[in-house]
């Protein structure tokens, strides 16, 4: 038989078994649809009904909360809250003459022990009757009632999508099982006929995928000999370098991960123990001038201990690592920190930092180790760029979105210099790690890793950093990254820290 011949039947048997498990496939994706259907027509319809039920009774609660806080501080806003209070109840009993038969009994009871509340309320003077013990503890009751009612109704509606959930699984699986029937069919028949036809190739080219997989997976152990045609041999040799490569790779990862842990941080530590016991007065009292030189060896360990921390931080969060949040973290907090690390080189290089912050920053949830390396990292590279006299302005601002429109609330935290500008030849390469460039007052004999690894540790976080269009004059830096909270109202303050012109 022709080598076109058997390729044909080869590909007419593959073609007739694909056919068979999509056809089969489509009839379970079917079958699939219609239990979704009588989800959403059975189930999803008398919920939405009970929802609306369910808003409008705790409408009804909340009213009554502000109606009480009204009388209790705000008096002149009872006609007001006793409006709201009626125009609620009205709601709510239109929505029960329309809903009622269709609601489950214990929402029904909470509403209309709702509805009789609020009329009563009405009745009579608004402010005694929601001051009135017995019937503040009514409402308390009628609200857990109301909760109760919609967790049966959450529970009733899980039940039913288990039910479904269930049906679906199984049509799934009877499609699954068809399917890798007909594709295990299909596939001795092509690999019977590829066997036939070129068996001297497929099978090291095979285990050449097998051991590609593996070793993108991470598994760099010694690979096993391929036999085969000279350039498949050749073509396991370069694997089988590269498994080297990545090996040696991946331990000195391991290696410098290990050496800053144990090397940097531990004694670092002890140190900080030493010079607070120092501070402490335990190995006996200091004078003003000793004193402030332990205190200067303590904020240069603890300075070291952030970047250590941060170091640690960002193979952490590469590693693909969870990131540490701290709850109730300040971002002004976190801004006033960093400003504290870089006011020395300020002071030596005869620069103000300002500082400008619209409000204030609510709690949040942010790692705070990593948006204050961040932010030292910024302003670091603006004060050396500065000449004597210069300022360097920090501007903090919350916004309702993202910089692409994400939503949630911001924060966006802007360096602005007064030097030369980043130059536009080196905008492209700002961000790569080890390149550097002397610019204005600084030269270039820094590492080129600041800028970098602040981009790395905000993209962590979900955020990034922004070489902004050049100010008149002066380079411009911002940090952004998510909160989560609300903005609040907005003030502008200023706060400067001065140079030291003695």
């Amino acid at each position: 038989m022709r080598l076109a011949h058997r390729l044909l039947i080869s590909h007419a048997l593959l073609t007739a078994a694909l056919l068979g498990a999509a056809a089969f496939s489509v009839v379970a994706i079917v079958r699939m649809t219609s239990l979704l259907t009588e989800v959403r027509e059975e189930q999803l319809g008398g919920v939405i009904k009970e929802e609306a039920v369910h808003q409008a009774a705790w409408g009804v609660e909340v009213a009554a909360r502000q109606g009480l806080f009204a009388c209790e501080h705000s008096p002149q806003e009872v006609p007001a809250a006793a409006a709201t209070l009626k125009q609620r109840v009205s709601h709510l009993d239109a929505l029960l003459r329309r809903h009622g038969e269709a609601t489950q009994p214990l929402l029904l009871r909470a509403a209309e022990g709702f509805k009789t509340y609020a009329h009563h309320i009405l009745a009579g003077d608004t402010c005694d009757r929601l001051q009135n013990a017995a019937l503040r503890n009514e409402r308390l009751y009628l609200a857990e009632q109301l909760t109760d009612a919609w967790i049966n109704t959450t529970l009733a509606l899980h039940s039913a999508i288990r039910q479904r959930e269930k049906r679906a699984h199984d049509i799934g699986s009877s499609a699954i099982a068809v399917g890798l029937t007909l594709g295990a069919l299909a596939v001795v028949a092509a690999w019977a006929v590829a066997r036939w036809v070129a068996q001297g190739v497929t099978r090291p080219l095979g285990q050449l995928s097998a051991l590609a997989h593996r070793v993108g997976d991470g598994n760099f152990g010694p690979l096993p000999a391929v036999t085969g045609p000279s350039e498949i041999r050749a073509l396991w040799a370069d694997l089988d370098r590269m498994r080297g490569r990545l090996s040696e790779l991946d331990q000195l990862k391991d290696a410098f991960v290990a050496s800053a842990s144990h090397d940097l941080r531990t004694p670092l530590a002890r140190l900080r123990t030493a010079i607070g016991l120092l501070a402490d007065g335990t190995t006996g009292p200091l004078t003003a001038q000793q004193q402030r030189v332990v205190e200067l060896a303590r904020v240069a360990c603890e300075r070291e201990i952030r970047l250590v921390t941060a170091l640690l931080d960002l193979t952490r969060v590469q590693a693909g690592k969870a990131v540490r949040r701290d709850e109730g973290c300040r971002l002004d907090d976190l801004i006033e920190r960093a400003v504290e690390e870089v006011n020395e080189l300020a002071e030596e290089r005869g620069t103000e930092l300002v500082v400008l912050a619209e409000g204030t920053t609510p709690p949040a949830s942010l790692d705070a180790a990593l948006v204050e390396r961040s932010l030292v990292s910024l302003m670091t590279n603006a004060v050396r760029v500065s000449s004597p006299g210069q300022r360097v302005y920090v501007t903090r601002t919350l916004s309702a979105q993202g910089p692409n429109g994400e939503p949630g609330t911001w924060a966006r935290v802007e360096v602005r210099d007064e030097g030369p500008g980043v130059p536009e030849d080196a905008r492209p390469r700002v961000f790569e790690p080890f390149f550097t460039r002397a610019v204005g007052a600084a030269d270039a004999d820094g590492l080129g890793l600041g800028l970098p690894l602040a981009q790395r540790m905000m993209r962590a976080l979900g955020g990034d950093v922004l070489l902004l269009a050049n100010a008149n004059p002066g380079a411009r830096f911002a940090l952004v990254f998510p909160m989560g909270l609300g903005v609040p109202a907005s003030t502008t303050t200023e706060t400067t820290t001065k140079r030291n012109d003695a």
